[in-house]
């Protein structure tokens, strides 16, 4: 954990000098427990980024495809990223994300599955609600709205945590995991006009 908490440290510190970050509702980030954090994917900063603003160590479900770069698999070891395989349901991961739920620790997920290609947020998949349901687990919705680059100003908007009811079809799940989110960024964007 010495070396997650380092590195916590060294990304927060330059993320934080090279973009203008806001963050609301740090309040509501449970002190412990089991929780999956849900956020919209816009870029490649998105995790580090939620990474960096919460005060609890997570994990990250990656897609494998960047194990498979110079480096990474060994930074990802030490921010406790695990891989996943997309488009199909990978139970290595799933049994893995559950272990981690079971210990009472949490994971980072974007529920669309990728970054969107407009920015504006898509469907989730079914794996957050299937982890969500079978834990039992409190869900932690982030909003990103703003913009990255260079001393821009990028939004973090955390809502209050919410459960998903295991008798809820999994349509209807997904959908409200997505209208948590998006009201979240309609917050911050509403802030972004002040």
């Amino acid at each position: 954990m010495i070396v997650y908490w380092t590195l916590y440290w060294v990304v927060r510190t330059v993320l934080l000098l090279y973009f203008r970050v806001r963050v609301t509702g740090l309040e509501h980030v449970p002190k412990d427990g089991a929780l999956i954090v849900i956020a919209n994917h816009r870029s490649g900063f998105d995790p580090p980024m939620v990474g960096a603003i919460l005060r609890r160590p997570v994990h990250f479900m990656t897609k494998v495809e960047l194990f498979s770069y110079p480096f990474l698999p060994w930074i990802f070891k030490y921010v406790q990223a695990y891989p996943v395989r997309r488009g199909r349901p990978d139970r290595q991961a799933i049994r893995h994300s559950l272990d981690i739920l079971r210990r009472g620790e949490v994971i980072v997920l974007f529920p669309e599955g990728h970054r969107s290609e407009t920015g504006e947020p898509q469907e989730a998949r079914s794996g957050v609600v299937y982890l969500a349901q079978k834990t039992g687990c409190q869900l932690l919705p982030i909003g990103i709205s703003g913009r990255y680059g260079f001393r821009r100003t990028i939004r973090y908007v955390i809502g209050p945590p919410f459960r998903l009811d295991p008798a809820m079809a999994k349509k209807e799940a997904q959908q409200l995991v997505m209208e948590k989110i998006r009201e979240l960024i309609r917050r911050g964007e509403a802030m972004g006009t002040r």
